[in-house]
């Protein structure tokens, strides 16, 4: 019997957390769609309340910003989710006796945490996004109100029209790497903290980076007199003019895709630890 993946159990694992937690998705899925519906549609009702010439690829531009704002807040809060089977004694107990093995939970905790919450964002955005363009449809019967241009969000081409876009390609390639980054820390963090666990998780990030800013600040001044003489040294390893930009991005994406899946490995081990310890 293989008792560390099986495609039936994993399946069965995958039900039983939708049957339990299945209103509970419905109801943060609604939570997520209404927000959206919101921010994009009053201020599109704003734009063209108003009687000027109306530039609708700027327009998509902010409506895109606004949603890539809501993608990295919501992510990293669901994230933090991950533990919620553990945060309850009943739920804990339902969780530990299911016959399935602990890689088996945890993929199925990650998949609906990272992949299951991309799925439901974007099924989300095509909902909030007909919602906007039917109620300022019915508001502006003379405007052609458009839909999103998802295709705007990343510069591509070299000879377009920056202003359209949102980011260039590179800047997109770090920005999302940084976004699975995070998502990784409140996911090993839900398994530090049970309940909470996304306020807590925030909380020791933002007193570690600070107490780690105050120590190298401490450090400089205790070798160099200002910071220039500290910057200097900095200038003296500068190698940026012997990679392209492509190797320097693909190079930082790389070391921070390491950290992410580190995260996600130490999340893994966490949990069985702490299963072990809810056992006992």
């Amino acid at each position: 019997m293989n008792n560390t993946f099986d495609i039936k159990r994993f399946g069965f694992v995958f039900r039983k957390d939708f049957s339990e937690n299945g209103k509970r998705y419905l109801l943060l899925f609604l939570t997520m769609l209404g927000l959206m519906a919101l921010l994009i549609t009053y201020p599109t009702w704003d734009y063209y309340s108003y009687d000027r010439i109306r530039d609708n690829l700027y327009h998509n531009r902010s409506l895109l910003q606004i949603l890539s704002f809501i993608f990295f807040a919501s992510g990293t809060w669901f994230a933090s989710t991950f533990s919620n089977p553990m945060n309850h004694k009943l739920k804990r107990l339902s969780y530990l006796i299911s016959p399935s093995s602990n890689p088996e939970k945890f993929v199925v905790r990650w998949m609906i945490t990272t992949i299951g919450f991309i799925l439901a964002f974007f099924a989300a955005l095509w909902i909030a996004d007909l919602i906007r363009v039917t109620i300022c449809s019915v508001v502006y019967p003379h405007v052609d109100i458009q839909f999103l241009d998802i295709t705007k969000l990343v510069y591509l081409k070299e000879n377009s029209n920056s202003g359209e876009y949102v980011v260039p390609k590179f800047i997109f390639i770090i920005l999302l790497s940084i976004y699975f980054l995070l998502q990784s820390i409140f996911l090993l963090g839900s398994t530090f903290w049970e309940k909470a666990s996304f306020i807590k998780t925030f909380t020791a990030g933002a007193a570690i980076s600070g107490a780690y800013i105050l120590i190298c600040r401490w450090a400089i001044f205790s070798f160099y007199d200002n910071l220039n003489g500290y910057n200097n040294v900095l200038s003296s390893f500068d190698v940026s003019d012997k990679y392209t930009d492509t190797q320097a991005i693909t190079f930082s994406a790389i070391i921070i895709s390491a950290f992410t899946l580190t995260c996600w490995i130490l999340a893994f081990f966490r949990m069985k630890e702490s299963e072990i310890i809810k056992r006992l």
